[in-house]
């Protein structure tokens, strides 16, 4: 985990650490004794500080890769051989654009043959006879439309992996598009700090290939398995970039911050200064050059600083 905070404003208090000890703290010199129901402590320079007013921040830090948040592998549904060509690797594309061909003069003689049938048998047809044929008619249809690749979204061309004249068969790949709109990261989350993320928490997101820049982003599912690997067990949790930059690449590397809680504009004291007593929250704060103990109300932490809501 990371922790950040940052300084802007003054009181100040005692570092208070294992009070309950009784033990003298570092050197006597210039000590004050603070005293209250017989607890009685050596008060050194070193154990005061100043309280400054700032931010917190606690974060899971994890890693992964930007994926495009839609892709595809184009096929064509039946067996042909490719005629045209309309699209290149690196081409943008819009939905329902077309991007190949294939020779369909068989699948138009087909929609013909079953247009015609359809027609005379709607005439003169029993009703299952008719039914038929109209099924026979909306394959045939169908066939024909599927010799013309269109674009299922709006996206990026990646790759086209045949040329005119290959024959392919229905399913092989023929072209890959992602849409580089969007995308997302997949990153593992140890088991343990796993319990504190949430979806909608915000993220930062560093690039290697973009050193000195950050983006944003928030947490958008946390999946619901496990992943073990070498006995460190996992949670996949899914980022989503709040916007793209066109320089972005599939497989790009990333460091990822998940902001799992912070605080801002709060008075900030070190985590050691705040005491329990009887279920009470406090302080120790110089008023007047003199140490007094000041009930607080304490907030979010880091683990290092705590923020505090009231009493300061």
């Amino acid at each position: 985990m990371k922790k950040k905070w940052l300084i802007i404003g003054v009181i100040i208090i005692l570092i208070i650490i294992a009070l309950f000890v009784g033990s003298r703290f570092l050197n006597r010199a210039s000590e004050e004794e603070l005293t209250e129901q017989n607890i009685i402590i050596n008060i050194t320079p070193q154990m005061i500080t100043s309280v400054e007013r700032g931010d917190l921040k606690k974060t899971v830090s994890t890693s992964g890769y930007l994926q495009p948040a839609d892709e595809k592998l184009l096929t064509f549904n039946l067996n042909g051989e490719i005629e045209e060509i309309l699209i290149d690797g690196g081409q943008r594309v819009s939905e329902g654009e077309e991007l190949i061909r294939l020779e369909k003069s068989q699948q138009e003689l087909s929609y013909l043959k079953a247009k015609n049938t359809y027609e005379l048998i709607k005439t003169s047809g029993s009703e299952s006879e008719i039914n038929e044929q109209e099924l026979n008619f909306q394959i045939a249809k169908k066939n024909l439309e599927d010799t013309t690749l269109k674009a299922p979204f709006s996206g990026l061309i990646t790759n086209v992996s045949v040329k005119p004249d290959d024959y392919i068969n229905s399913g092989s790949e023929v072209a890959y598009i992602i849409d580089d709109s969007s995308y997302e990261i997949e990153v593992a989350v140890n088991e343990i700090d796993s319990l504190e993320i949430e979806v909608g928490q915000e993220v930062i997101i560093i690039l290697d290939a973009f050193l000195g820049r950050e983006f944003s982003g928030r947490v958008r599912e946390i999946h619901n398995y496990t992943q073990n690997v070498n006995g460190v067990v996992t949670l996949p949790v899914t980022v989503k970039l709040d916007k793209a930059d066109r320089q972005f690449k599939p497989g790009f590397s990333t460091l990822v911050e998940i902001i799992i809680g912070k605080a801002e504009g709060k008075l900030l004291v070190p985590i050691s200064a705040i005491l329990d007593r009887k279920g009470q929250q406090m302080v120790v704060k110089m008023v007047d050059n003199k140490p007094v103990f000041t009930p607080v109300k304490a907030g979010f932490s880091d683990g290092v600083y705590t923020a505090i809501e009231e009493g300061l």
